[in-house]
């Protein structure tokens, strides 16, 4: 059976991989053109790069403008991460409906 927890887990998955190949596409076509993407912040200003970390109030685990460059990857692997994570819950449902069957089977329903 599905949780609750389980479904939440895969809406924001997919998600995430929603946003970083929109992101990745922008990047990629930028590049290739041999131009800075661009990507402004809330005040409209150009972005050099993106930011990696936790946001806290004193910035102490945080990057700024990581580089276009470092980026990609780093997204082609987020995108891969969030599909392991998909992957992996589907398989778990899979295998708990499968029990559930064999349990309702055995049971005589």
């Amino acid at each position: 059976m599905i949780t609750k927890e389980m479904a939440t887990d895969i809406a924001l998955a997919y998600r995430e991989i929603e946003s970083a190949k929109k992101l990745l596409e922008q990047i990629t076509e930028s590049l290739e053109r041999r131009q800075t993407p661009d990507i402004r912040d809330a005040f409209g200003r150009l972005q050099g790069g993106l930011q990696l970390g936790v946001p806290t109030s004193d910035n102490g685990h945080r990057l700024f403008n990581v580089p276009w460059h470092i980026c990609k990857p780093v997204i082609e692997a987020h995108i891969a991460n969030q599909q392991q994570v998909i992957d992996t819950i589907t398989e778990n449902v899979r295998a708990a409906l499968l029990t559930a069957r064999q349990k309702d089977e055995n049971n005589g329903r």
